[in-house]
């Protein structure tokens, strides 16, 4: 150990209680900035020795263990034994002001919250404890991640008021933050401007939140959205409820529509009828384009009401509402017609129709109805009162 104290978190710019990840990362965030061979700046080799030795030391948990024992005994006096480093180069003097605010933004940048936290003013301590600060910093970076950050002097204030505090030195910086944004990866930049007051002692970061805990619950929201927000699922959703060849209804999107559908039939007792059509085209190769043409008929002939889906590879079910058996036949009459109207190739369409009771599930119905129009002819099952329609 050296005979002249030196203060290795504070080279670092880490707080005495950092974890060894947030350590390295400081570290290989200052050799990008001082390295001699990074940025061939000759001058900055001193500074860079200072954080060699300082690494060193606190990335290894027996030595870190020694040092903090040295160090936890010189905090009390560390203005009397820091060792005077030789850095910044002569003739560039060192600004305490810029350096405390650059530390709290470091902090931010390494996820450091406890270190961000000690930058700020007593005042903004009294008001924002250290676990809500915490939690606001890491709501937000849920939602954003920082990539990188510039500080510029703007102006300076004497007796200035910040908040409900009078500052007899205040200091305004434009601080140039670039963010990714989680949810869609894309960099964004912001200036914002940050004050820095002298506090009778030592200049503090000023927080410059109104209402941290608000701040908090705002990110939290977001970035629970955008966790439900998933444009590939949000597709695969859409496709998976919604045939994209017919532009009708899945099975699966059928059913989302129709329990609802049943519900309604059950509290209210309106009838409910289903109709299933089969299409087969004479040329196998024609059969999507003979099930889009009456697909496209058949939903332009439709109620808005109307629930129509495309199953299997040549049938297509319609749930009518509010439509009784006879009012069923006469719609299922109205569909084939439009479409013989307009049929420009050689193919044959049967249809089943059932009246549904409620008495058993809407997927046992389904099956029934969709088996009446494959086999033309008449199905009874039980607990169903169903009409076969050979149209």
């Amino acid at each position: 150990m050296p005979k002249e104290f030196k203060d290795y978190y504070q080279i670092l710019q880490v707080h005495h209680d950092a974890s060894p990840e947030v350590i390295k990362a400081a570290y290989r965030k200052l050799c990008t900035l001082y390295h001699p061979d990074t940025n061939g700046n000759h001058k900055e080799e001193a500074r860079m020795m200072d954080i060699n030795e300082a690494y060193h030391t606190l990335s290894d948990a027996d030595k870190r263990t020694e040092y903090q024992k040295i160090w936890l005994e010189k905090r009390g006096l560390r203005s009397m034994h820091v060792y005077p480093a030789a850095y910044p180069p002569k003739g560039v003097p060192y600004d305490p002001v810029k350096n405390v605010l650059d530390q709290y933004f470091h902090s931010l940048f390494t996820k450091n919250w406890d270190n961000a936290y000690s930058c700020l003013t007593l005042e903004d301590q009294e008001q924002v404890s250290k676990s809500d600060f915490s939690a606001w910093r890491m709501a937000i970076s849920d939602c954003y991640e920082m990539q990188d950050y510039r500080i510029q002097e703007y102006r300076s204030f004497h007796r200035c008021r910040i908040g409900e505090y009078v500052y007899d030195k205040v200091q305004e910086y434009a601080v140039t933050i670039m963010d990714l944004d989680l949810q869609t990866q894309k960099n964004s930049q912001t200036t914002t401007h940050k004050y820095v007051a002298f506090d009778g002692t030592s200049w503090k970061v000023c927080l410059g939140v109104k209402n941290v805990s608000q701040a908090t619950i705002k990110f939290k929201l977001l970035a629970e959205r955008r966790k439900n927000y998933d444009p590939i699922a949000l597709y695969q959703s859409a496709v998976s409820k919604n045939d994209p060849l017919t532009g009708l209804l899945s099975e699966s999107g059928f059913y989302d529509e129709a329990f609802k559908e049943v519900e309604r039939f059950k509290r209210h007792h309106n009838p409910l009828s289903l109709v299933a059509f089969q299409i087969d085209c004479e040329n196998p190769d024609r059969e999507i384009p003979c099930l889009c043409f009456c697909a496209n008929i058949i939903k332009s002939s439709s109620r808005i009401t109307d629930i129509i889906a495309k199953f299997g590879n040549n049938q297509i079910v319609c749930m009518l509402p509010e439509t009784s058996e006879s009012q069923a036949l006469t719609a299922t009459q109205k569909f084939i017609t439009n479409i013989k109207k307009r049929q420009a190739e050689p193919f044959t369409i049967n249809a089943g129709v059932l009246f549904y009771t409620g008495t058993s599930a809407i997927e046992d119905a389904v099956f029934a109805v969709c088996s009446d129009a494959r086999s033309r002819g008449h199905l009874i099952l039980p607990n169903y009162k169903n009409q076969g329609a050979w149209l």
